[in-house]
């Protein structure tokens, strides 16, 4: 079974630690939003999902060992 690209991201903020308070505090966002895109794939524009994908990729989080 292939993941879903938003599936992806989901699991790399997970693996981070990153908040999705945290996340949706950075676009703009209620953090309902946020889990209703990770979960269900609702929708959000190209240029909020660009502005997630980058402070995923781009934010350290607290990796775990």
């Amino acid at each position: 079974m292939k993941l879903k690209e938003r599936e992806i991201y989901r699991l790399k903020r997970l693996g981070k630690r990153i908040k999705s308070k945290d996340v949706a505090e950075y676009l703009g966002v209620h953090p309902v939003t946020i889990s209703h895109f990770e979960n269900r794939g609702n929708y959000m524009s190209k240029e909020k999902i660009a502005k997630y994908k980058e402070y995923i990729d781009n934010n350290k989080g607290s990796e775990r060992l």
